[in-house]
């Protein structure tokens, strides 16, 4: 499996005209206003995408090694999962995944993608295998629900060139240091969404393989750490927006996991020279605050007993 060589689309391309939307197959596009273009409530919004064609889908990889049940759990939990294209395992290393853990069988193909090397930069290598525009990111242990996920797809389907998620995180200057620090605290703004549950365009993993400046990768290498925190940079850098949290949540670890590494006070000292660091590499800050989050439409609005939300939980 290797990364494709030229960019076959970018975040940037314009939407279809109005004629692709109504026009009959095989000249339109797939992009197909929800009812028709007449609208309506839950009910027709959740069973149409307003585009149902391959790209229009999503893809989601998934980087684990060595935590086989886990991963099983966190496959079982997509069964069904809607608009999803296909998922793919980036195997994190060179012993294969064991044949006594029965994998699951969804609706969906799964295939396994092993690496050469144990790099966390492989989760945003550009195979091939991705068909669609949208990929949502995944750690091996997140337990997300179909809607939250369904909503936050909606919402990245409008801001294709930002990265749409659920862990909020921001950057702060210290005075006294004269240093960023790296915060993980709830507060009134972010600037990163953490890529363990994020969706972003297919475009961002051939730039952060091929044009990034490849000191922070290697720099993500030597401190196994930060993959994350140099996909936002790069997609600031690129787009000169913030990324985009989705609804109230903030953790999306499974509670019957082992203690996740983020509470690890050396993770988070690696996280702060890791930030510093790639700032350096480009020269100035690109991570840009923002002060809101998206939720559904209808969240917590009155609708009369004969009408259905769009979402009925976020």
């Amino acid at each position: 499996e290797g990364p494709f060589s030229s960019v076959p689309s970018t975040p940037w391309d314009s939407m279809p005209s109005i004629d692709a939307y109504l026009g009959d197959e095989p000249h339109s596009t797939g992009y197909r206003p929800i009812n028709e273009g007449r609208g309506g409530d839950g009910r027709v919004f959740g069973s149409a995408l307003g585009g149902a064609a391959i790209h229009e889908q999503f893809t989601i990889i998934i980087l684990s090694y060595r935590r086989e049940m886990v991963l099983r759990s966190t496959l079982e939990g997509l069964h069904n999962l809607p608009f999803l294209n296909s998922i793919l395992i980036v195997w994190n290393g060179e012993d294969p995944p064991t044949n006594e853990v029965p994998w699951p069988r969804l609706h969906v193909p799964i295939k396994f993608i092993r690496t050469a090397t144990n790099s966390l930069n492989n989760r945003f290598l550009p195979f091939e295998s991705i068909q669609t525009d949208a990929i949502m990111s995944l750690d091996d242990d997140a337990s997300l629900r179909h809607d939250e996920i369904m909503l936050a797809f909606r919402v990245w389907r409008e801001n294709r060139d930002r990265i749409v998620g659920f862990p909020g995180r921001f950057h702060a200057w210290d005075p006294d240091s004269r240093t960023w620090r790296y915060s993980a605290e709830k507060g009134c703004e972010l600037s990163m969404v953490l890529t363990g549950a994020a969706f972003f365009h297919r475009y961002y993993t051939w730039a952060y393989s091929r044009t990034m400046d490849s000191r922070i990768r290697t720099l993500v290498d030597h401190r196994m750490n930060c993959e994350d925190i140099a996909m936002n940079f790069l997609v600031s850098h690129l787009s000169r927006r913030p990324p985009l949290k989705v609804t109230s949540r903030w953790s999306f670890v499974c509670p019957s996991c082992i203690d996740s590494l983020s509470l690890d006070e050396f993770h988070f000292a690696e996280r702060h020279r890791c930030i510093n660091e790639f700032a350096k590499i480009y020269g100035y800050m690109p991570l840009i605050n923002s002060q809101y989050r998206a939720d559904s439409l209808l969240y917590k609005t009155k609708v009369g007993a004969s009408q259905m939300k769009c979402f009925k939980n976020v």
